[in-house]
């Protein structure tokens, strides 16, 4: 088949829809891409696909996105571009990427006359996850972007798709509880595995620890803000070293604008300034090295809809790294980590206090919950693994497009 991708950044760096374009090209599907090209950069091609690319400066495409709700010219840049790319590339299906995607898509589809079906991957819950950015927040805000009209929007914008990929089990469940008109062969399940392969080569070239180690050290990798849990993270580790207890904790990632004041306040603090460790950003291929030299990871993302839409990344980054996790109750990645025993689920303050203490006490407990975790990615936790979901999806399209060519002909 020939796939058209749809996706709203500069794929380079978009780690879930590379390994999904990997997995399609090497079942010998023919790829095409139509994506952002930021400020004039030059882009390394992409494992031999074509990619179109929209040229705009990162700070315009964040304005024109902002104002979607309110002047929906974003929209209709991506319907006049799309309606283009298809009629450059003829795809048989679009692969559409975020919700917010869809009618754009479905637009570009109409204009250019064509009857294509639209496979939408949903990355996460965005009507909610919209409404935690700080972009969104504060009156005037939120009164421009409108995040609140994206709950209203996500039923016409599902009823646009033939295929919709969604992260877990638990967010296909909670959609087909919420709309009647979608049934169970709507939906691919395909977590944000890794891909061992690419995670091996980068462990390979890790060299030696990029820090000096003094103590044991916990690992946050990722956005730094509210509402991943790091606040939560840096009270808990202040009252780990009250008690005495002798760790480092080392945090990676860049700042949310409206989180940076509270942030390095935190890390001026007396008691906690010797104690962490922080970078503000390193990439993926840098991880091994960090996870090399960490004794516990961190994943204390505040519980809500959008954490309950799946689990991120790093979990399984952290898995393979073989580090145990000490991670928030939210349903999918609680469901997880209890199921191949590799790390502590908190409910509240006073329990991930416990569990940062109890793991920094106990090398042989955090030595066979990091063992638990990596025999679980390596066993099917993987790309090689899950892959078979996207790919029997694409299949089922193939063939549901075959037979109505078929019946048309006879």
């Amino acid at each position: 088949m020939k796939i058209g991708v749809v996706v709203d950044n500069d794929l380079n760096n978009d780690n879930r829809v590379l390994r999904e374009l990997s997995i399609l090209k090497e079942k010998g599907h023919e790829i095409f891409v139509i994506c952002f090209g930021f400020n004039n950069r030059q882009y390394d091609p992409v494992n031999g696909i074509r990619v179109t690319r929209i040229k705009i400066s990162r700070r315009i495409k964040d304005i024109l996105f902002f104002f979607l709700n309110t002047v929906p010219a974003y929209g209709w840049l991506w319907t006049i571009r799309i309606h283009r790319f298809i009629l450059n590339n003829n795809p048989d299906v679009l692969h559409v990427h975020d919700l917010y995607m869809s009618q754009p898509a479905c637009s570009g589809i109409q204009r250019s006359g064509r009857k294509i079906p639209i496979v939408l991957d949903l990355h996460e819950n965005y009507p909610f996850a919209v409404t935690t950015y700080n972009w969104t927040k504060g009156f005037l805000r939120n009164l421009l972007a409108r995040p609140l009209a994206w709950k209203r929007k996500e039923s016409a914008l599902l009823k646009n798709a033939r295929k919709i990929v969604v992260l877990s089990d638990e967010f296909r469940e909670e959609l087909l509880g919420r709309y009647d008109f979608l049934s169970a062969e709507n939906f691919c399940v395909f977590p944000n595995v890794p891909d061992i392969k690419q995670m091996d080569e980068y462990k390979a070239a890790a060299g030696k620890a990029p820090l000096e180690k003094k103590a044991p050290v916990i690992l946050y990798f990722g956005v730094v803000a509210e509402r991943r849990g790091i606040f939560n993270a840096l009270e808990a580790f202040r009252e780990v070293l009250r008690k005495g207890t002798d760790a480092t904790l080392l945090i990676i990632g860049p700042v949310d604008k409206r989180d940076r004041k509270r942030f390095f306040s935190f890390l001026s603090l007396p008691e906690l300034k010797p104690s962490v460790t922080y970078i503000p950003w390193k990439g993926l291929h840098e991880l091994p090295a960090f996870l090399e030299m960490s004794d516990i990871c961190l994943a204390p993302f505040i519980k809500n809809p959008q954490h309950e839409s799946g689990v991120a990344n790093k979990i399984f980054d952290y898995m393979l790294g073989g580090r145990p996790i000490i991670a928030s109750d939210c349903g999918p990645q609680k469901n997880l980590i209890e199921k191949y025993n590799c790390g502590i689920i908190f409910r509240d303050q006073k329990e991930f206090t416990a569990s940062m203490i109890r793991l920094l006490a106990d090398e042989d407990l955090r030595r066979e919950m990091g063992k638990n975790g990596f025999n679980a990615v390596v066993s099917e936790l993987n790309t090689t693994k899950k892959k078979e979901s996207l790919i029997r999806m694409y299949d089922e399209l193939e063939y549901g497009m075959r037979e109505k060519t078929d019946i048309m002909q006879s």
